[in-house]
């Protein structure tokens, strides 16, 4: 081989053995991550064995295989006892999904709660919410939303009421009634005060219908009414003062006007519309059922009488100071002085109404005044009831929508008298006004735990507040939120109220060895250790192959520079000769 082959290949056997050697310590340094990350793996395995899960054992029965998961804890079921389990947060607001915090929204509950709870409205609001984010079928909130919503549950109590409400119109209301189904309301006026004093029933009070022109009470003063009738008709309480007391009527007129107020008539009233309106533990309902009872019972109250003239004068009077809220009634001609009985009253003799005004009212009979008749009292019980549901309806209104005004209101201070066409009394014809009736049809008991679940959760959230976190969803996150302190349990106690606490609190809930995951890391730890262990076994044979080549790389190199050495070696001493 000539001095410049052996050169040339001198530099190519060079340059492979260089290729060679990069090689080999790339592959070295491959080994070392392998080291590295079978190391990694071999930790990981070794934590694996110690790996928990949560596990929910409704029954007590050291069962395993029941992980805890948050569809678990939020649907109704046997397993929870149908009271849900809440997940929440370091403040102690209540953890949704988004499907939760969808119906949350939609019923208009704030994030940081209400601090109190709402009425039966919003938390239907709450339920069509679910509908529209898919956790229930729109025919199952119906028949929740039939169901008496339960501002106690989860809230001092875990007892469910199987009560059926039912939401009406005040005309589908006076129908359900008439037809029977749950029994005739009705009203009975007892004549308890049938005499005030006086000669020949004077001072009688009777119960009148049809703008008072006719009597209804019976011999005894006794008279019955249906709520179609109170509320449908003009029926008034109609009281005379005596001609006897014709010097001082205008406190016989206080006197009587005062009495009509203790006629057991009101508090029947009262207790009818309480019975028909008052559904159980919803403390709004009890709070507009107090307040209409006590702006009724003003209205009866004598001090404010429509048309309070007697504080003047005998001398100032003046006919048009008597014409009170009645129109002018036309009595018997003035020379009649025997028997002053209820003729006068006697509709072909004049017309009279308290259809226009509300509470107790008074009037003077102009007609006869030289004798003083037909002076009285009169109070329209209609208009008595149309208040009493109109203050309700108010009241209602006010606390649901959080208004301090609303379109139900009575004229209570009017100049002329408190006056219907200066209210707003609840109408048969406003049929977006609907009142909640208790009806006592049956329900399915397993549909009323699961209302009551659902209420259970509406409860807390208007209670604690709440904050959207979808990912509790998955079981792996939830539990390791748990397990690490970042979101706590609330669980119904024995004494009806909730309570955050750590996951170990619950007496359902234990933290076992998770065997299945164990089996899967240990799966996994030798599937990953055989993998790196052929990647070595590959780079092993590729760095034994190198080493090979090298080595014959390297013996090469030294016979080519021998070779060089010798060829150089002879040319000096050919022209050294």
């Amino acid at each position: 081989m000539g001095l410049a082959a052996s050169q040339a290949r001198l530099l190519t056997i060079t340059a492979r053995k260089s290729d060679c050697e990069f090689q080999s310590m790339r592959y070295s340094h491959q080994k070392i991550a392998l080291s590295r990350d079978l190391a990694n793996l071999s930790a990981e395995y070794q934590n694996s064995l110690d790996q928990t899960k949560l596990v929910y054992d409704f029954y007590g029965t050291g069962d395993e295989t029941t992980p805890l998961s948050y569809g678990l804890m939020m649907t109704p079921s046997e397993m929870n006892g149908y009271l849900p389990i809440l997940t929440t947060d370091a403040a102690g607001k209540v953890v949704l999904s988004s499907a939760y915090a969808s119906a949350a929204a939609a019923a208009g509950i704030p994030k940081e709660g209400l601090g109190c709870l709402p009425s039966s409205e919003m938390r239907n609001k709450f339920l069509q919410g679910m509908v529209d984010s898919g956790l229930i079928s729109q025919e199952s909130a119906n028949t929740y939303m039939g169901i008496m919503y339960s501002q106690d549950i989860g809230n001092g109590t875990t007892d469910l009421v199987t009560t059926e409400v039912q939401s009406m119109s005040l005309a589908e209301l006076i129908e359900y009634y008439e037809s029977g189904e749950a029994g005739a309301a009705i009203l009975t006026y007892s004549g308890a005060y049938t005499t005030l004093g006086g000669e020949n029933g004077a001072n009688e009070v009777v119960l009148r219908s049809e703008n008072g022109g006719e009597n209804i009470t019976s011999g005894d003063g006794s008279a019955t009414i249906t709520l179609s009738q109170l509320l449908t008709g003009d029926y008034q309480i109609l009281c005379k003062v005596a001609n006897e007391w014709k010097d001082s009527y205008d406190g016989r007129i206080n006197e009587v006007a005062s009495r009509i107020k203790d006629l057991d008539i009101w508090n029947q009233m009262f207790d009818m519309f309480a019975d028909m309106l008052g559904v159980p533990g919803d403390v709004n309902v009890a709070t507009a059922i107090n307040y209409a009872k006590s702006k009724t019972e003003a209205l009866l109250d004598s001090n404010k009488m429509a048309h309070n003239f007697w504080g003047k004068t005998k001398e100032n009077k003046k006919d048009d100071d008597w014409v009170g809220v009645l129109d002018a009634m036309n009595a018997h001609s003035s020379n009649r002085d025997q028997g002053f009985v209820w003729d006068w009253f006697r509709a072909d003799q004049g017309t009279y109404s308290t259809s226009d005004f509300i509470g107790i009212t008074a009037y003077h009979n102009t007609k006869n005044a030289k004798n003083n008749r037909a002076h009285g009292v009169s109070i329209s019980i209609s208009n008595i009831a149309r208040a009493y549901l109109t203050y309700f309806a108010e009241c209602m209104q006010g606390l649901s929508d959080k208004v301090t005004s609303t379109k139900y209101y009575v004229d209570a201070d009017h100049n002329d008298g408190r006056r219907v066409d200066q209210s707003n009394l609840v109408g048969l014809d406003d049929t977006s006004l609907t009142f909640d009736i208790v009806v006592d049809t049956g329900v399915n008991a397993d549909q009323a735990l699961v209302t009551g679940f659902y209420d259970a959760i509406f409860n807390q959230i208007c209670l604690r507040g709440w904050t959207e976190n979808n990912q509790v969803q998955d079981n792996d996150y939830l539990q390791e939120m748990l397990k690490t302190g970042k979101l706590f349990m609330a669980t119904c106690s024995d004494d009806g109220y909730y309570y955050q606490g750590n996951y170990s609190t619950n007496t359902y809930v234990r933290e076992v060895t998770d065997d299945e995951a164990i089996t899967k890391a240990e799966a996994k730890y030798n599937t990953e250790k055989q993998k790196l262990n052929q990647k070595e076994e590959i780079l092993d044979l590729k760095m034994k192959n190198l080493d090979t080549e090298i080595s014959s790389l390297t013996t090469e190199y030294d016979t080519i520079k021998s070779v060089i050495s010798k060829n150089i070696e002879k040319s000096f001493k050919r022209y050294d000769a």
